[in-house]
């Protein structure tokens, strides 16, 4: 059997609901992938679900029914995957047509990098295309340094998770995912491996699903332990950034996190929040203001949710 290239990492739980759509995405795209999906006791059918799906795509099942978090169980995938190459695919979000081929392509381009990203749609509950999800790095495919990536990503995680690619030895040596981090475990990762500079391609080859029941809404109920999970990948990286850069970028992600924390707050009708973010953003004045909306992609991450918000009439 030839050695897969990339391993796909799906950690399931009772995702019954769009977990066929996300395998299906898979199909016609598997010619050199192992697909490990580690099922954490999911009592929905679930299971049934990725059995069924051995039959047309090259699935192996890990059960860790004891687990708690998508966190541990994308970590027991990593070191279960045989394929140097490493993407991960929530139960709820799809792969497009080409994204296997263009993620072969653009390694293939620029080797000298751990961490690989392009673009990704945002679809709603029922697959249907609301906005899209893409880092400010320009029109064109091309490799940043380690400033110009960290210099935006510690502002904002703008990668969607289901539209990177990264070495799976590379993940290792990082720890992999910090497990406590059940909200900013990915962006924490993205910011570790784009130390060695990070490809990108605009294209748009997978899709991030935004619903009521996604963790980022169900888990940013607590406040607190939500603005706690945005500031611990910030104190952890800053110091990744040249002197002369780390004071914006601070003021920036400080303004940014506080502005997640106030939204979040709104979202489940609290108004906690909304002074230290109009604080925080005045603070930056008007010479900051064009900069911090591109790195923070505000505007394309916020108006398909609030026009899903307004449709379900919340």
């Amino acid at each position: 059997m030839t050695r897969a290239w990339l391993s796909v990492i799906m950690p399931v739980f009772n995702g019954r609901a769009t977990l066929d759509m996300a395998l299906s995405s898979l199909e016609g795209q598997c010619d050199g992938l192992e697909i490990i999906a580690v099922d954490q006791g999911s009592i929905d059918g679930s299971r049934l679900v990725l059995e069924k799906a051995q039959n047309r795509l090259p699935i192996r099942i890990i059960d860790n029914p004891d687990g708690s978090s998508w966190t541990e169980n994308t970590n027991i995938g990593l070191r279960e995957a045989r394929a140097p190459l490493i993407t991960m695919l929530h139960q709820d979000d799809i792969w497009l047509t080409g994204r296997a081929a263009l993620l072969q392509d653009i390694s293939t381009q620029h080797q000298d990098v751990d961490i690989w990203v392009h673009g990704a749609d945002l679809i709603d509950a029922q697959g249907n295309i609301v906005g899209q999800m893409c880092p400010p790095f320009g029109d064109v495919q091309c490799v940043l340094s380690s400033e110009e990536a960290l210099s935006h990503l510690i502002v904002q995680n703008t990668l969607a998770l289901p539209a990177v690619m990264f070495r799976r030895d590379a993940a290792l040596r990082q720890g992999g995912l910090d497990e406590e981090l059940w909200y900013t475990a990915d962006w924490d990762l993205w910011l570790n491996l784009a130390q060695n500079g990070l490809a990108w391609n605009p294209t748009r080859a997978s899709a991030f699903r935004i619903h009521a029941q996604s963790q980022t809404i169900t888990g940013s109920r607590d406040l607190q332990s939500f603005k706690r999970q945005l500031e611990i990948p910030l104190h952890r990286h800053l110091a990744h950034l040249p002197d002369q850069l780390t004071k914006r970028a601070r003021k920036r992600a400080e303004a940014a996190n506080a502005l997640n924390v106030c939204l979040a707050g709104l979202h489940h009708r609290s108004l906690r929040g909304v002074a230290s973010a109009l604080r925080a953003f005045f603070l930056l004045g008007p010479f900051e203001w064009r900069d911090f909306f591109m790195s923070t992609q505000i505007v394309n991450r916020l108006v398909p949710r609030l026009k899903l918000g307004l449709k379900r009439g919340t």
